[in-house]
């Protein structure tokens, strides 16, 4: 960007602030809503809300906030979802509207029945999800109620199940498999994958334990094997889990927002996590086409990013740049295995693994909001 232009948009922030805003109070006073209550738009609703603004809304279809890196586990010993699971209500202290949003205007949220929810800043956090995986993040659900007698019967149909396939060798498929197999070792596990290696994600190595890992679990892995109805594997398996097709949930951008939106659907934002044209709105998490793995830490991680910039706002301050992270993670095989990935290189010693084995990050996650659990 030149001189001329970065002077331009200084001064073009600078002028909308005045118009506004008069101090940080008027500010901390604004309608401020978050779409989406998953791990960036629930630990936002709570930062911002610890930092100061008074009038946050969360607006979600479902009632209650779940810790998503545990749903493998929880299909195949769904009491831990007991832990996995709670209230909005009881998580956070701003307000929840319960509701699916229709579209995103530019000064209010429409609900699908109907009504509006307005605001003078959003920020859009719906994630993305499986479009054949429900039992992964409940998008037919909308209560908890629903959500655990939903997990509960594919516990049903997956304990029943003798031949299982599961489609998708990332770190979703790959965790189920170990999950199955670990849970379950007298059923036939088959993990297809349509590259020649798993975690296309990660590193060779870490695709390589991770390999390694499934098969001590008796796994059939396939490599480079893109699976039709018409194979073999798929007919005869009892039940499928199709982990492929992670699309990102933007569909209440169309109306309004198309053109902000990129080849993969994602919404554009720049380095400051704004929409990409507008001050007043943010897009984090999976929905938003920032460059680094899409994962719940990230997610949280920009949501932080996110709640400082609201703090700048308020005054008067420049805005913070993001910073995207390496790829890398920890990755389990089964509750007693897995592989971690970090700057320093890749292990699967234990007690790296057991920092996500333990309890897939419930208590870890829950004391971030302040909660034990």
């Amino acid at each position: 960007m030149s001189g001329l232009a970065s002077d331009r948009e200084s001064s073009r922030y600078a002028a909308w602030r005045r118009q506004f805003f008069v101090d940080s109070g008027v500010v901390m006073d604004k309608q401020v809503v978050v779409i989406g209550g998953g791990s960036g738009g629930a630990v936002l609703a709570h930062e911002l809300t610890k930092a100061g603004f008074k009038n946050v809304t969360l607006v979600d279809r479902k009632d209650y906030f779940e810790v998503t890196y545990a749903s493998n586990r929880v299909l195949v010993d769904p009491a831990l979802g007991e832990r996995q699971r709670m209230h909005y209500a009881k998580l956070l202290k701003c307000k929840f509207q319960h509701g699916e949003v229709a579209e995103l205007e530019e000064k209010s949220v429409k609900l699908k029945d109907g009504s509006r929810v307005p605001f003078d800043f959003a920020i859009v956090a719906t994630g993305a999800s499986y479009k054949d995986l429900a039992y992964a993040k409940g998008w037919k659900t909308t209560t908890i109620v629903e959500r655990k007698a939903e997990v509960s019967a594919e516990h049903e149909r997956l304990h029943a199940a003798k031949e299982v396939l599961i489609i998708g060798g990332g770190p979703t498929g790959v965790e189920l498999a170990g999950e199955i197999a670990f849970k379950f070792p007298d059923k036939s596990v088959t993990l297809a994958h349509g590259t020649d290696r798993l975690l296309p994600g990660l590193s060779p190595k870490a695709s390589a334990v991770a390999l390694k890992n499934l098969q001590a679990l008796n796994v059939n892995v396939l490599l480079s094997k893109r699976l039709s109805k018409q194979d073999e594997a798929y007919k005869k398996a009892d039940v499928v889990y199709t982990c492929v097709g992670y699309l990102p949930n933007t569909e209440l951008m169309q109306a309004s927002f198309a053109s902000k939106l990129d080849k993969d659907g994602r919404i554009t934002v720049d380095d400051k996590l704004r929409i990409y044209g507008y001050e007043h709105l943010f897009a984090i998490g999976d929905c938003a086409n920032v460059a680094e793995g899409k994962q719940g830490y990230s997610a949280m991680m920009q949501a932080k990013t996110c709640t400082k910039n609201m703090v700048a706002v308020a005054r008067g301050k420049p805005l913070k740049t993001y910073k995207t992270h390496p790829p890398g993670g920890i990755v389990s095989t089964g509750p007693k295995t897995g592989v971690a990935q970090t700057p320093l290189g890749i292990t699967s010693v234990p007690f790296f693994i057991n920092v996500k084995n333990k309890d897939l990050f419930i208590g870890m996650t829950y004391k971030s909001f302040g909660v034990a659990r």
